[in-house]
C-alpha cells in the first residue's frame, strides 16, 4: 500500500512538473512575439495614464450621452428575453430536460429573441417603416412580454452554490475584459468593418427609412441579423442625438459578449462541469483579446460564435436524448447563425454530418433489435437543420431577388449575380484576398497552425491570422486529447469536441481570419475543462489555477490594445468625438471639411479610404472592398488623362479623396500591372498623376491624402496647372 501510494505521489508530482514547463513555455514563446503590444504595455499605460491625469474625463454631455445608449441598449436586450421566452414557451413536441442551467436559459431566450426581432426589423424595413414611433412600439411590446417572462422566472431562480478562490479569480479577470470592451464600445466607432457595414449600413437604412440597396456595398446583401439590432437601437437614440444613437448602438452590440460568456458557462455546468471550471471555461472564452477587441468594436462574430455554440449544444443533447424537444433549440440557433453570416454554412454541414450518423446509428440499432427502425426519430435532427435553414432564408431571398444569387457576392463562377460595381473578376480577387489570411504554403504549415496561433498570431497582419488567440486552449489540448483517448468525456461533450474540430478543419483550408475561427471556441473550452477537472480528480486544485494563468496571459494584451485606443476620454465626453476620430483616424479631418464645407449636391469619390462611410455626410462613390478598382480601370483604358477626367465627371463625382502615396508607389501601386513592361507602367502612372493635376483643385494635401475639386469651374480656382508638382512633393 505504501509502495502505490508512493508512485501515485510520484505520478501526480511529475505531472505537476511537466504541466508548469507546459506553461512555462508557452508563455515564454508568446510574450517573445508580444513586444509590439505587451511589450510596450508600460509606456502605453503611462501615456493613457497622464493624459487621464492632466485632461478632462467627464463633460455632463458625454455622461449623459453614455447613460443614454446604456438604457436604450438595456432595453434592446430585455426586449430580446421578452420575445425569445415567449418562443421558447410555444407549446413544441416533446419535454425538454429540466436541468437547464438558469444563466444558460436566460442566455438562450435572449439570443432566440434577438434572432426574432431581426426577422420582425428585415419585415419593416422592406415595407419601409423605419420609424421612430415604430422602434418605441416594437420595443414596448418586447417590455411587456419580459414583465411576463420575469413574474414566471422568478419560480425557476435558486440560490448559486458559494464562490471559491478560483471562481473569484475567474470572475474578476471576466470583468475586467468586458468592462474595458464596454468602455471602448461607448466611444465612436473606429473599426474598419463598422465603418462601412456594420454601422454605416443602418446608418443608410434610417436615412431612406427602409433597408433599401447600398450602391457599391457588397455587405448590403449579406445576412445582417445583427446589424437589425444596430437599426433598432439608433432610430431609438436618435430622438435624442446622435451621440446617443451610436452609443445605444455600439453597447447593443457589446451585449452579445457577457451573452457568450453565459452560455460558455451554462453549457459547462450542463455537463456536470463544478462551478470553478465553468468559470474557467468562460474566461477561456472571454479573455481572447480578439474577443475583446471585436466587442467594443461593433464587430457581429461574436453573436455568431453564441448561436454556434447553442446549436451545437442543441445536437448533443438531440443526440443522447432523442428529444423531439430540441428540434426547436437546433431549428433556432441555426436559424440565428445563418443570419449573421453565410460562413455559418460550414457549421451546417458539420452538424448535417453528425445527424446523418445519428440516424444511421438508430437505424442499425433497430435492425440488431429486429425491430422497425424509428424514421421519425431518424429524420427529427434533419428537420431540425433543414427549418433552421428555412428560418434564416428570409435574408438569401432578398439577395437572390435582388442579384440572382443568393450567395452573392461570392462564389459567381458557380452561381452568377449581378450588382452594380461587381462582377466574376472582382469576386475571384475577393476570394484570393481571402486567402491570404494565414498563408499557408503546405502540409507543415496546416499542422503547425494551433502552434502559430497560440504563440505568433499578429492584429493586422493577415499572414499572422489577423488577432491573438492566447495560450489557454493550447495549454489545455493534450489534457483534451488524453481524455478522449480514455474515453472520459461523455458523448455530448465528445460531440462539441469533434464539431469544433470540424470548425476548425473548415477554418483551414478557407480564410485564416481569428475571428473565423471564434465560433469553435466555445465548445472546445466546455469540453477542455470537463476534461480537466477529471483529470484533477486526486490530484488537488492546483490544475485549475494552471489554467486561470494560461488564460490570464493573455491580460497584458488585452491591456496594452485597450491603453493604445485609450477610449474613456471619449467615452465620458472629456474627449470629443471629433478629437477621438482624429487621432484615430488620419483621415478624419478631411471628413469634417467635406461635411462642412462641401455643398450637399458634392459626390465625393474615396479612393484607398477604407470605404468609411459612416463617418461621412456628403453622397460618395466608392468600390467594395478593393477601392481602387476603378480608378485603375479607368486609367489603364485612358489614352490621356483628360479621359479619366471626363469619365470621372460624367459618373456625377465632383471631388475626390484619394490616399495618393500608395497610389504612386511603384511597389505597391495598383496602376502597375507586372504583366506589362515597367515603360508602360511609368507612362500609366504619369497619366495618372497628370489627372490628378490638370483641370483641377488641391482644397486640402498631405503626404498621405489629397482632397481635390473635379468640377469644370476648378480650373479657374487653381490656375493653368491645377496641383502643382511642388505641392503634391509636400
Amino acid at each position: 500500500m505504501t509502495g502505490a501510494s508512493t508512485l501515485a505521489a510520484r505520478a501526480r508530482g511529475a505531472t505537476a512538473l511537466l504541466c508548469v514547463i507546459w506553461l512555462l513555455a508557452l508563455g515564454i514563446a508568446f510574450f517573445m512575439h508580444r513586444g509590439d503590444d505587451a511589450g510596450q504595455l508600460i509606456q502605453l499605460s503611462g501615456k493613457m495614464l497622464g493624459t487621464l491625469a492632466h485632461e478632462r474625463v467627464v463633460s455632463a454631455t458625454g455622461l449623459v450621452a453614455a447613460a443614454g445608449g446604456l438604457l436604450i441598449a438595456c432595453l434592446v436586450v430585455t426586449a430580446w428575453f421578452g420575445l425569445g421566452d415567449l418562443i421558447l414557451r410555444l407549446p413544441w413536441k416533446g419535454r425538454r430536460s429540466v436541468d437547464e442551467p438558469h444563466v444558460l436559459s436566460l442566455a438562450t431566450r435572449a439570443l432566440v429573441g434577438a434572432l426574432a426581432w431581426s426577422l420582425v426589423w428585415l419585415g419593416l424595413g422592406t415595407a419601409h417603416l423605419y420609424r421612430g414611433w415604430v422602434a418605441a412600439s416594437a420595443l414596448l411590446i418586447g417590455l411587456g412580454l419580459a414583465g411576463l417572462a420575469w413574474r414566471q422566472d422568478r419560480r425557476m431562480r435558486s440560490a448559486p452554490p458559494p464562490l471559491t478562490a478560483a471562481s473569484y479569480v475567474a470572475i474578476a479577470l471576466i470583468v475586467v475584459v468586458l468592462m474595458l470592451a464596454f468602455v471602448a464600445a461607448l466611444a465612436p466607432p473606429t473599426a474598419r468593418d463598422a465603418l462601412f457595414y456594420h454601422f454605416a449600413l443602418p446608418k443608410a437604412y434610417l436615412a431612406a427609412g427602409g433597408a433599401v440597396m447600398v450602391p457599391y456595398n457588397m455587405a448590403t446583401f449579406y445576412p445582417q441579423a445583427v446589424e437589425m439590432q444596430v437599426v433598432w437601437a439608433m432610430l431609438l437614440g436618435q430622438v435624442a442625438s446622435h451621440r446617443i444613437a451610436e452609443t445605444a448602438a455600439g453597447i447593443t452590440l457589446f451585449a452579445f459578449a457577457p451573452l457568450l460568456a453565459l452560455v460558455t458557462y451554462g453549457w459547462a455546468r450542463e455537463r456536470g462541469v463544478d462551478r470553478d471550471w465553468a468559470t474557467i471555461a468562460a474566461l477561456m472564452v472571454v479573455g481572447i483579446p480578439t474577443v475583446y477587441d471585436l466587442a467594443g468594436s461593433g464587430y457581429v462574430d461574436l453573436a455568431l460564435a453564441a448561436y454556434t455554440a447553442l446549436a451545437v449544444r442543441a445536437v448533443g443533447r438531440w443526440w443522447s436524448t432523442l428529444d423531439p424537444a430540441w428540434v426547436a433549440p437546433l431549428t433556432l440557433a441555426v436559424a440565428g447563425a445563418l443570419s449573421i453570416k453565410l460562413t455559418a454554412g460550414f457549421l451546417v454541414l458539420a452538424l448535417a454530418a453528425m445527424v446523418l450518423v445519428r440516424a444511421v446509428a438508430i437505424r442499425h440499432e433497430a435492425a440488431s433489435r429486429e425491430r422497425a427502425p424509428r424514421r421519425s426519430t431518424a429524420l427529427m435532427g434533419v428537420g431540425g437543420l433543414l427549418l433552421g435553414l428555412l428560418v434564416a432564408s428570409p435574408w438569401y431571398i432578398r439577395t437572390w431577388m435582388r442579384t440572382g444569387s443568393p450567395v452573392f457576392p461570392f462564389y459567381l463562377d458557380l452561381w452568377p449575380g449581378e450588382a452594380p460595381g461587381w462582377d466574376a473578376t472582382r469576386s475571384r480577387l475577393y476570394q484570393s484576398l481571402l486567402a491570404t489570411y494565414g498563408d499557408p504554403h503546405g502540409a507543415l504549415d496546416y499542422l503547425l497552425a494551433p502552434i502559430r496561433l497560440a504563440v505568433s498570431a499578429q492584429p493586422d497582419q493577415p499572414a499572422h491570422y489577423d488577432g491573438v488567440l492566447g495560450i489557454a486552449f493550447l495549454f489545455a489540448l493534450p489534457l483534451l486529447v488524453w481524455a478522449l483517448c480514455r474515453h472520459e468525456l461523455d458523448v455530448e461533450l465528445r460531440i462539441a469536441a469533434l464539431a469544433s474540430a470540424a470548425l476548425f478543419v473548415f477554418w483551414l483550408f478557407s480564410s485564416q481570419q481569428l475571428r473565423f475561427l471564434l465560433p469553435a471556441l466555445p465548445g472546445l473550452a466546455v469540453s477542455m475543462t470537463a476534461a480537466a477537472m477529471s483529470a484533477e480528480r486526486g490530484t488537488g486544485r492546483w490544475l485549475r489555477w494552471a489554467f486561470i494563468a494560461a488564460a490570464a496571459a493573455s491580460l497584458p494584451v488585452v491591456l496594452a490594445w485597450f491603453a493604445a485606443l485609450d477610449p474613456t476620454r471619449a467615452a465620458l465626453g472629456g474627449e470629443s468625438p471629433a478629437v477621438y476620430l482624429s487621432r484615430r483616424l488620419d483621415y478624419y479631418p478631411y471628413y469634417e471639411l467635406i461635411n462642412e464645407s462641401l455643398p450637399p449636391t458634392a459626390r465625393v469619390w474615396l479612393i484607398n479610404m477604407r470605404r468609411d462611410s459612416y463617418h461621412l455626410d456628403r453622397p460618395y462613390f466608392s468600390d467594395f472592398v478593393f477601392e481602387d478598382y476603378t480608378l485603375t480601370q479607368y486609367v489603364r483604358d485612358a489614352r490621356d488623362a483628360g479621359e479619366v477626367l471626363a469619365r470621372a465627371r460624367a459618373a456625377g463625382i465632383t471631388h475626390l479623396l484619394v490616399r495618393h502615396d500608395v497610389l504612386f508607389d511603384y511597389a505597391r501601386s495598383p496602376i502597375v500591372d507586372d504583366a506589362e513592361p515597367r515603360e508602360h507602367n511609368l507612362v500609366k502612372l504619369q497619366l495618372l498623376w497628370d489627372f490628378f493635376r490638370k483641370g483641377t483643385r488641391l482644397i486640402r494635401g498631405d503626404r498621405k491624402f489629397w482632397l481635390v475639386d473635379l468640377s469644370p469651374a476648378s480650373n479657374a480656382l487653381s490656375g493653368e496647372t491645377g496641383v502643382s508638382k511642388e505641392r503634391i512633393n509636400r
